[in-house]
């Protein structure tokens, strides 16, 4: 064979080799294109989850506490009305000691005719000591109900913050979210700020 036809062939070949070589670049940089838009798509749907997860712990916390201040509302509505009746029991208890030992004045007024003055004031002397020791037989008033402490509340999860454990070994122990024991320790130290 002539060496042109070499020549020729060996054109062919690297013309053909040509044409198929930018389709296989183009075709990895497809790939490359490929995989980079999936993972975009995966970080796109994890931070959709993660959103999701945020919101439905927002909810979680809104609707706890809703539901512990509408408890909060109850127990501090029955401690009024028991204070209010424990006053008006009260109340009732000295009118009717008041009303005994004004029956009691009246028997002796009736029947001083027949004691003699001596015996009157001391009768007298043992109605007042009656009523001085009713009147400090009542009780002083409580102080206003202020509600239960973080503290009192979580005594558990305190006992564990204060004996130097972690907050990922709290959570774990008592079976809650690494979250909320940070939140709970933070309105603790709140409500301290707070009270001081």
């Amino acid at each position: 064979m002539p060496p042109f036809v070499y020549v020729i062939l060996l054109g062919l070949v690297l013309v053909v080799y040509a044409r198929f070589l930018p389709k296989t670049v183009s075709t990895g940089a497809g790939k490359a294109k490929s995989a980079v838009q999936e993972i975009e798509e995966t970080i796109e749907h994890f931070a959709a989850e993660m959103d999701e997860q945020n919101q439905a712990m927002l909810d979680l916390f809104t609707k706890t506490k809703h539901d512990y201040e509408v408890e909060l509302a109850k127990l501090a509505g029955r401690l009024e009305s028991l204070e209010r009746q424990k006053i008006e029991l009260s109340r009732e208890l000295t009118k009717q000691s008041s009303a005994e030992l004004g029956a009691d004045r009246t028997t002796m007024a009736e029947t001083a005719v027949s004691i003699s003055p001596q015996e009157v004031q001391e009768a007298h002397a043992a109605a007042e000591s009656y009523a001085a020791a009713d009147q400090a037989a009542q009780p002083d008033p409580e102080p206003p109900y202020t509600g239960l402490s973080m503290r009192t509340r979580y005594m558990e999860l305190f006992a564990l913050h204060d004996q130097g454990k972690s907050v990922e070994a709290i959570a774990k122990k008592l079976n809650m979210n690494k979250g909320e024991v940070n939140l709970i320790l933070q309105l603790s130290r709140q409500e301290e700020r707070t009270h001081v």
